[in-house]
């Protein structure tokens, strides 16, 4: 009897558990049980625009920035020191305004010496041509001397003949005669060379003038002004530098030329080429925070590799002098009439190229051409897109959705 007890002292909670578990189960299987309910697909609320093709003018947004055609660079013409600078950068200027002085002493002591080489040359002129005209006359008194010379010579030679006169003096006459006729050769020489005395002359004082001239508008330079109206970009320069040629000293530009370069993107590089040609193309430009009305001038004839497109350049109109160059600017372009669009809330475009269309209160996806952005009646900008499939009377969703789908249903909103 003893060996009983320890077997009912671990067989007893054993029994007590699979008691427990039995009862357990059979509560189980006698719980009511409910009746299965079916489930409903849930509609997604969404508002829809009922489709209205029509024609409308893309918008094509762009960035770029401010430049001028005009921008130039004033440089030293020679070399002084800069005694004054009368304007600072970002003033506006007229036409013929100074704005710096250079130092001039050096300069009119340079044409002063170029005015005394001409006046010297001038001076020489005039006695080169009174000893020519001295030259001419002296030569037709060398030819009278040279017959009476002559004559003289024959008359000894016929005495020689007589026996009347020496040798010595026939010898003498004909060397005289031989001596004057060189005389008349050097004489004749020098009148028949005078005129090329005479253009060297003339060749050196035209030098001579050059010189004085370049001294001259050298000495003009001195004085830097504006070639036009405009306003300045940069001075590179204070007083007390020391300048030489080629060194710039400030940039400018016509500020009624100035231009926004933005890039038009190759999708739309042919209808701005087209609407170019045929009346021109406006647009709005933004540039901090003021607005100016543009016109496309030209298109820029090079585009760099890899450049999605093609840089066009837009002149702005009306006042613009307070505007600074490399700005940033927002310009609007309208692009010709594109017929047969519906113009959306930008909510109703799904990457990019696709929209929904209700049937059956059910999604159904449908791509789409987008023509660009374009304005509402109230000024508020939207997306303009094209498809064939689409017809007036079609319902498209215009909530953006993150669980859009083909099929998906939804409920529509009543306006």
């Amino acid at each position: 009897m003893p060996s009983v007890k320890p077997v009912l002292k671990w067989l007893l909670p054993l029994l007590i558990l699979a008691i427990t578990v039995v009862l357990v189960g059979l509560l189980m299987e006698s719980r009511p049980r409910p009746e299965p309910q079916p489930v409903e697909e849930r509609a997604w609320p969404v508002a829809v625009q009922t489709v209205e093709l029509s024609a409308h003018r893309p918008i094509l947004r762009l960035q770029g920035f401010l430049e001028s055609p005009s921008l130039v660079t004033l440089t030293a013409a020679v070399e002084a020191d800069v005694l004054d600078v009368t304007r600072l950068e970002g003033e506006r200027i007229d036409a013929g305004d100074r704005l710096i002085s250079l130092d001039q002493r050096d300069l009119e002591l340079v044409l002063a010496e170029r005015e005394a080489e001409l006046a010297d040359l001038q001076e020489q002129r005039r006695i080169e041509e009174r000893r020519i005209q001295s030259d001419r006359r002296e030569l037709a008194l060398e030819e009278q001397i040279l017959a009476l010379t002559r004559q003289e010579l024959r008359r000894l030679r016929n005495m020689a003949q007589e026996q009347f006169v020496s040798p010595s003096d026939l010898e003498r006459a004909e060397l005289e005669s031989t001596r004057q006729e060189l005389a008349i050769n050097a004489r004749q020489f020098a009148v028949d060379t005078g005129q090329a005395r005479l253009d060297q002359l003339d060749a050196r004082k035209a030098r001579a003038e050059t010189l004085r001239d370049r001294a001259a508008l050298n000495l003009a330079r001195s004085q830097v002004k504006a070639p036009f109206d405009g306003r300045l970009a940069e001075v590179m320069v204070a007083a007390g530098d020391r300048v030489r040629p080629g060194e710039p000293l400030l940039s400018l530009y016509d500020s009624q030329l100035l231009e926004v370069r933005v890039t038009i993107p190759r999708l739309y590089l042919s209808r701005v080429q087209g609407a170019r040609e045929a009346d021109g193309m406006r647009a709005r430009v933004i540039v901090d925070g003021q607005s100016f009305d543009a016109r496309l001038s030209r298109l820029a004839g090079r585009a760099e590799r890899g450049q999605g497109g093609v840089d066009a350049l837009f002149r702005l109109e009306g006042d613009a002098g307070n505007l600074a160059l490399g700005r940033f600017a927002s310009l609007e372009l309208a692009l010709p009439e594109e017929p047969d669009a519906l113009l959306l809330p930008y909510e109703a475009l799904y990457d990019t190229a696709r929209i929904y269309r209700v049937e059956d209160e059910r999604m159904r996806a449908l791509d789409v051409e987008r023509l660009g952005d374009a304005r509402f009646a109230d000024g508020g900008r939207g997306v303009l897109v094209r498809a064939e499939a689409l017809a007036n009377g079609d319902r498209i969703v215009i909530t953006q959705l993150a669980q859009a789908m083909d099929g998906l249903r939804v409920q529509v909103l009543e306006n």
